[in-house]
């Protein structure tokens, strides 16, 4: 169980970097992409645990997404199954328009 000491032993690591985990991107992120739009993924930042968990669910660099919800959590479409990805997570996802 994730309890209460680990929470704090993290928020102590990310303020003792900078209070943040990664550099924003520069480009495009997938907070910024309408609905329907089709995306290939260029760069995954934030923690290892969210780099580890977007990528074991295949949103690796290269993958192609399509969203197919922009408002509130993203909710994307990739290999036949969808994944819901939160504001501040999608703000740490650099994309670039997949070609059709």
């Amino acid at each position: 169980m994730w309890g209460g000491r680990e929470r704090r032993r993290e928020r102590a690591r990310a303020h003792r970097r900078g209070g943040s985990v990664a550099p924003a991107p520069a480009g495009l992120t997938l907070d910024r992409v309408r609905r329907g739009g089709r995306v290939r993924l260029v760069w995954v930042g934030g923690g290892p645990r969210l780099v580890h968990r977007l990528a074991a669910l295949g949103m690796v660099p290269g993958a192609v997404v399509t969203v197919t919800r922009a408002h509130g959590p993203a909710v994307l479409a990739l290999h036949g199954t969808r994944i819901a990805v939160g504001r501040r997570a999608a703000r740490l996802i650099e994309v670039e328009e997949a070609g059709v």
